[in-house]
């Protein structure tokens, strides 16, 4: 048989033992078990194996007459076909494997999981995000890094006093670092009745959304009007890592 058509076969992945049985059957046509043992070179136990391998994958089928199983191979007119859809297969599978190495590569780091992320979209789904910075702040604590007239001016008023409440209520302090402004300030005023603490960095730093970082945790929340989204990354390393931002910018403001 022509080395090429083995190497083909090699390239979408048939074992030795397969490749050495469709060989013999594309030679010969239809076989007895026996004859393609003996042609093989293997015993029958593993060459029945073998065979129903083939079959699984289409390259080999059986027929029986008068008690008799015969097997053949795949027409040979259809394996380049069949090899061409093989190796597309592989390319796909190459390509979603690819994509996964860097998900591997953290695992093997990190020696446990990865990082869990939810999403949340709409008004509610944003409001529930935000419950999540208190129901399950077991550190009583939350650094922001807020935009306060986005907060003020796009979050429903009736939740924004249900939450600033609530999160008085349960005890969970706050470090707020909000560009100056006249939000800002009115915010600022009510920093003891919330257990909070705002800071103005430089005016010309402003944001139109909200980071929040507590626990092992990092909320990011968007106040689109249009499509409000919010993001929650539950990851120790990612929620030390913006603890240590958050502090080295809390420093430098006087």
């Amino acid at each position: 048989m022509l080395p090429p058509l083995k190497k083909a076969l090699e390239v979408i992945g048939l074992s030795k033992n397969e490749i050495a049985i469709l060989l013999v059957l594309l030679e010969s046509g239809s076989m007895f078990v026996v004859s393609i043992a003996r042609a093989a070179k293997l015993n029958r136990t593993t060459t029945y194996g073998v065979l129903k391998l083939l079959a699984d994958k289409g390259l080999a089928s059986s027929v029986k007459k008068e008690g008799v199983v015969r097997y053949q191979s795949i027409a040979p007119e259809l394996l380049p076909g069949y090899i061409e859809r093989r190796r597309e297969t592989l390319a796909e599978t190459k390509q979603e494997v690819t994509k996964l190495i860097p998900q591997l590569k953290l695992l093997r780091a990190k020696g446990g999981t990865l990082p869990k992320v939810q999403f949340f979209e709409g008004k509610e789904g944003v409001e529930q995000a935000y419950e999540d910075t208190l129901e399950n702040n077991k550190e009583k604590f939350l650094r922001d890094i807020t935009g306060v007239d986005a907060v003020f001016t796009k979050l429903d008023p009736k939740f924004l006093d249900y939450y600033l409440k609530k999160r008085a209520r349960l005890g969970i302090k706050c470090v707020d670092l909000a560009p100056e402004s006249e939000w800002a300030r009115r915010s600022k005023a009510d920093d003891k009745k919330y257990l909070r603490t705002t800071k103005f960095p430089p005016p010309q730093f402003g944001f139109d959304a909200e980071v929040s970082i507590y626990d092992n945790k990092v909320g990011i929340f968007s106040y689109s009007q249009e499509s409000p989204v919010a993001v929650i990354i539950e990851d120790e390393t990612i929620a030390h890592t913006m603890k240590q931002l958050f502090n080295y910018i809390d420093s430098t403001i006087r």
